[in-house]
């Protein structure tokens, strides 16, 4: 449970502590009961782009892109019993579901947004008073080197709390991985890396995902590299590690020289253009004993899709095929593309191996892992379900779906914030036909 957005590719590091953990365990499986629902506002409905979700000091914020101009909107919420704050920001959405919204706070409490960015010039806006949106004023500019086409911004938190900021800087096909630091006395960005993470070359860019902390004391990053806008050019799945997110190592201890490129790089599967491996569909989980668990697709010889598992192992990495499905989903294309195909990452509950897949042609639902096999043994234990009328749509229209986020209270696992509005599904980022009506932003409440 964390905030969620629909950019296709996510830089995160979750750490819960103990004492969450066991609570939210103790009480996985006990249902979710509504006790306040809130319509928020008004918000453009024509592509799912992700919103972005906050609560911080005890205080609400959420980022969208409002019905009335689509204009990126920031709102603040002091309290449950208070109305919600609005900052209207000075860029607009398109057709573009990359253009995600992203905030965070840093350590002095001062808020960051940026977000509406594919391949274009840096979008920043910063607070200038702490915890207090209406102070939030145009910066677009961190280091003023390599921000002319950036993609896919993230903050994350560096093991020592420091606020960091990832990007793309270049495009499909052909970038690098920038990474920020923030200064909080100054106020300033500087370089984390003193190179880029990975280096295309020219020739290709690395769609990955993590840094993801595990249990290990690791934190662990998964990616493939593409060689053009085609997303049928995906290939060689590749892992790397690192204890202090400086300094990276391949799985079996050999350190890597920065920017990471294909020649130097730890091939997992090595998989080439056209073998259906699909960038969004890279999960990188932990199994019962704590070992990396990296999901992905593949083709099988009759050209079907199969959810494959490459887990670390003493011995290396070894690989599994957890489906069996017979029908093939053969993509390419540039954009957002429509997907028939969704899984999760491994994970664990009530001390099982765990994992959801969804396929348009296939069954779906959460299943239990066998730990040797990676193959499915049968349905997952239960887990606390969202009640049906969070999910329900109440804006329909034509090819109109709910999109959802869920935030957990920090200062209560027994809560949990959950945001839903209806949106027109990915068109590879070209304009609908019809322009949809409005959608509304609401918020429900749970507690268990």
């Amino acid at each position: 449970m964390k905030k969620l957005h629909s950019a296709l590719f996510v830089v995160f590091a979750l750490i819960f502590t103990s004492h969450c953990a066991q609570v939210f365990a103790q009480n996985e499986g006990k249902p979710w009961k509504i006790t306040h629902r809130e319509d928020i506002a008004k918000v453009w409905s024509g592509n799912p782009v992700g919103f972005a979700f906050l609560k911080h000091k005890g205080e609400l914020f959420v980022g969208f892109y409002s019905a009335e101009d689509k204009s990126m909107t920031i709102g603040q919420k002091k309290s449950d019993d208070s109305p919600w704050i609005f900052k209207k920001l000075d860029t607009r959405i398109g057709w573009d579901s990359h253009n995600y919204v992203e905030m965070a706070f840093d350590a002095h409490d001062y808020l960051h947004v940026t977000g509406n960015m594919h391949c274009v010039p840096l979008i920043y806006f910063r607070a200038e008073k702490p915890m207090d949106v209406e102070s939030l004023a145009p910066v677009h500019k961190m280091t003023g080197v390599e921000e002319k086409r950036v993609t896919y911004p993230i903050f994350f938190r560096a093991p020592d709390g420091s606020l960091l900021f990832a990007y793309r800087d270049g495009a499909s096909g052909n970038g690098k991985r920038i990474w920020n630091c923030y200064d909080l006395e100054n106020r300033s960005w500087s370089r984390f890396l003193d190179s880029p993470l990975f280096d295309g070359l020219g020739k290709c860019n690395a769609y990955y995902i993590g840094p993801i902390a595990g249990p290990d004391g690791w934190f662990h990053i998964a990616w493939v590299w593409r060689d053009t806008p085609d997303c049928a050019t995906n290939h060689d799945l590749s892992y790397m590690r690192s204890k202090d997110m400086k300094h990276w190592e391949t799985s079996t201890g050999t350190p890597l020289t920065l920017p990471v490129t294909e020649a130097t790089c730890e091939v997992v599967a090595p998989l080439k253009n056209g073998e259906g491996l699909l960038n969004p569909l890279v999960k990188l989980g932990f199994d019962t004993e704590g070992r990396v668990v990296i999901s992905y697709t593949r083709y099988d010889e009759n050209k079907n899709n199969q959810l494959m598992q490459a887990r670390l192992e003493k011995d290396g990495w070894k690989h599994y095929q957890t489906s069996d499905w017979t029908h093939s989903w053969v993509f390419g294309g540039n954009g957002c593309i429509p997907t028939e195909l969704s899984f999760s990452q491994v994970s664990l509950r009530n001390g099982k191996l765990i994992q959801f897949w969804s396929r348009k042609h296939e069954r779906s639902g959460e299943f239990e892992l066998c730990p040797e096999t990676l193959k499915p043994i049968g349905p997952a234990p239960p887990r606390s379900s969202v009640p049906g009328e969070c999910r329900r749509c109440e804006n329909p229209q034509e090819n109109q779906r709910v999109k959802n986020a869920s935030l957990a209270d920090p200062e209560n696992p027994d809560r949990l914030y959950y945001f839903a509005w209806e949106t027109l599904p990915v068109n590879r980022d070209r304009p609908h036909s019809v322009v949809p009506e409005p959608s509304t932003l609401r918020m429900f409440i749970l507690e268990r």
